[in-house]
């Protein structure tokens, strides 16, 4: 199992439909952020459904892949991220 940051820029009409991916299998931080830990076979499964999704000639899904969580120190400035419901 490895920790995952995942990152993505879509087109509007796809980003509700990845984001509600996304969140089925990692824990959202902030609009277009997830992160959490994926075992090979959830990482396989969750980048065929992105990939029936997304419009490669357009959209985007970064995945940074890390040995734990416990490498990654993060912090937060300004204001606290909106509820996803917000931002459509």
């Amino acid at each position: 199992m490895r920790y995952y940051i995942v990152v993505y820029d879509v087109n509007e009409k796809r980003v509700v439909k990845v984001h509600r991916l996304l969140r089925r299998y990692l824990q959202w931080r902030q609009r277009s952020v997830f992160e959490g830990y994926l075992a090979d076979d959830e990482l396989g499964e969750l980048l065929r459904r992105l990939d029936s999704i997304i419009d490669e000639s357009e959209d985007s899904v970064v995945f940074y892949s890390l040995p734990s969580d416990k490498i990654v120190r993060s912090f937060h400035i300004g204001a606290p991220p909106d509820r996803f419901e917000n931002v459509l």
